[in-house]
């Protein structure tokens, strides 16, 4: 089953980053083959990271739990505040195949639900993948959270392709789940693939 994974970055912390950076990616090296996307948000300019997001295919939740706890970046108190969900894709991509474009830059969705979303997921589904299938050239993966037992949808995440920001937060605007009001919550953040998971970059040792 896969795992939505969003851990931050402790704003004190940012300088300690560089220090262990190599373990970290060495830590992430060791699930290359259960790793659908991996890879940090950012500030809206790209420039600042503010933690880590992953969406790992794993046997269950307590082994979510146990890849965090050992991540070093964690391990080393760069990191705090992990949230873990069970997700299910609506599209096959991972960072190896998913549509994009090179030079265009990428942006990360994290929405929870209302209390009472689910008439809307209801009412607008056909509109909402409708919608993103008509731009699918710009959206590399998509899909819901869910609660652990993987029967109730409770929020989305999605990562977006695009030239700019504008592009996208104008492209996020007109969607329907967050058009509608679905949604209790929404971060969006720039995204950047991982150091060790983006196929037009030669990987770092």
């Amino acid at each position: 089953m896969e795992f939505v994974i969003k851990i931050y970055d402790r704003p004190e912390a940012a300088a300690l980053r560089d220090v262990h950076r190599k373990a970290h990616l060495d830590y992430l090296k060791g699930f290359d083959d259960v790793t659908r996307f991996a890879g940090p948000f950012l500030t809206d300019d790209g420039k600042l990271e503010l933690g880590s997001f992953r969406i790992l295919d794993l046997p269950d939740r307590a082994a979510a739990e146990e890849h965090v706890a050992n991540e070093p970046f964690i391990i080393e108190g760069i990191q705090e505040r992990p949230s873990i969900h069970r997700w299910r894709g609506a599209v096959p991509y991972s960072w190896r195949d998913c549509p994009r474009q090179e030079g265009n830059l990428q942006f990360y969705v994290h929405a929870l639900d209302k209390a009472d979303g689910g008439a809307i997921r209801k009412a607008h589904g056909e509109a909402h993948s409708a919608y993103l299938t008509e731009h699918g050239d710009s959206v590399m993966v998509r899909g819901p959270l869910l609660t652990d037992d993987g029967e109730t949808r409770n929020g989305s995440v999605l990562l977006f392709d695009f030239p700019d920001i504008e592009t996208a937060r104008a492209f996020w605007e007109k969607e329907p789940y967050n058009r509608l009001g679905l949604y209790e919550s929404v971060e969006f953040y720039a995204w950047r693939f991982g150091r060790v998971f983006d196929r037009f970059k030669t990987p770092v040792s």
